[in-house]
């Protein structure tokens, strides 16, 4: 049974009785911002454009939307934060699921007014996703999210915008992954890690996502993220291994530092995010994703092992622990808001946190 909800915010935002979608994403984003160090001004700029990217549905009562369980975050929201960090700068982010509540539409097939702003507003090349978006098209029965969308605002330059699609929204997800990879001129790369990981069925290769970085710059990334369930440290070396920035055994020492010995056990798997870049051969990056939330008992000691790894990053803890204090409050014990952790680059490390809006991951 879900609980209520009332406001979906962390407890250093000041809500209303009633607040509107456009309201909470206002509020938890100008945190992030300020926390990073941007202006007022910028702030109120991706306020701005972060809101006019969603659709309608930011103008809905929070409470009209209860009845929806979005795959966008940990506690069923519709919008989730987070915020990468590394030596010398945090940037901020928002992902969302775009709703369209007015149209009618069933639920996966309104999230194209994100792609509409992108391309017909703000002049974005989105050429690629319209290469691939009919094979992870929603099934007629609905029910799975077929894309989610984000905005992650870059300290020095202008806005990353990247698309998640549902490869479980396809008959066959691997085939369309497949098929995807090859539209898109990574077909040699696609039989590469086919080859590498095997081409049959087995958990630790379930594809959960296949995203897309948007615009023309050939720095833009096609990602694969593979659920590795119930497998232990030396399944995420495997994948890892693949990838041309592989420091030997660093996953390993990660997954210890969060679970111990509990890697292979956990309730919610880790996932392994390899990126492809223009025509390189084999992934040019890895991304170890693991989630906080319900692996760790709650955020007190979610907080605990992020400032180890920030720690082992030689990454300042002291904007995580002002953030962390906004998102979780004064009294992290029983909190679940903290939901993922992200690590890539090793030669210069990038942890991002994700963070849910009411915390309520947990079974109630």
């Amino acid at each position: 049974m879900r609980m209520t909800r009332c406001t979906r915010a962390w407890p250093s935002v000041e809500l209303g009785d009633e607040p509107t979608y456009r309201e909470v994403v206002a509020a938890h984003l100008t945190v992030l911002s300020e926390t990073a160090g941007r202006s007022g001004e910028t702030a109120a700029r991706d306020v701005e454009l972060a809101t006019s990217l969603m659709g309608n549905w930011v103008n809905e009562p929070v409470s009209r939307l209860d009845d929806h369980h979005s795959f966008a975050a940990n506690d069923g929201s519709p919008v989730e934060f987070s915020f990468a960090m590394n030596r010398s700068e945090v940037e901020p982010r928002v992902c969302f699921e775009s709703l369209d509540r007015s149209s009618g539409a069933p639920h996966g097939l309104t999230q194209h007014h994100f792609v509409r702003q992108l391309d017909d507003v703000l002049a974005v090349d989105v050429s690629r996703l319209r290469l691939v978006e009919d094979l992870f098209a929603p099934g007629p029965a609905g029910g799975l999210f077929s894309m989610l969308c984000a905005t992650a605002f870059r300290a020095d330059g202008d806005p990353l915008f990247k698309v998640y699609l549902n490869p479980a929204t396809a008959g066959e997800p691997r085939q369309a992954v497949g098929e995807a990879m090859a539209r898109l001129g990574l077909g040699a790369q696609w039989a590469f890690l086919e080859k590498q990981l095997g081409a049959g069925r087995s958990p630790h290769q379930e594809i959960a996502f296949f995203a897309l970085d948007l615009g023309a710059s050939p720095e833009a990334r096609v990602k694969l993220y593979l659920r590795h369930t119930g497998c232990g440290p030396a399944e995420f070396e495997r994948a890892a291994g693949l990838a041309e920035d592989y420091q030997p055994d660093l996953f390993t020492k990660i997954l210890g530092r969060l679970y111990g010995d509990a890697a292979a056990g956990l309730r919610k798997a880790p996932m392994t995010c390899l990126a492809f870049q223009g025509n390189r051969p084999q992934p040019t990056s890895a991304t170890l994703y693991c989630p906080l939330d319900p692996n760790l008992a709650d955020d007190a000691e979610a907080n605990a092992r992020i400032v180890d790894l920030l720690e082992m990053s030689g990454i300042a803890s002291d904007r995580f622990d002002t953030v962390s204090t906004a998102i979780s409050g004064s009294h992290p014990a029983g909190a679940h808001r903290l939901s993922w952790l992200g690590y890539k680059q090793p030669s210069d490390p990038i942890v991002t946190v994700y963070a849910a809006l009411d915390g309520s991951g947990q079974p109630s």
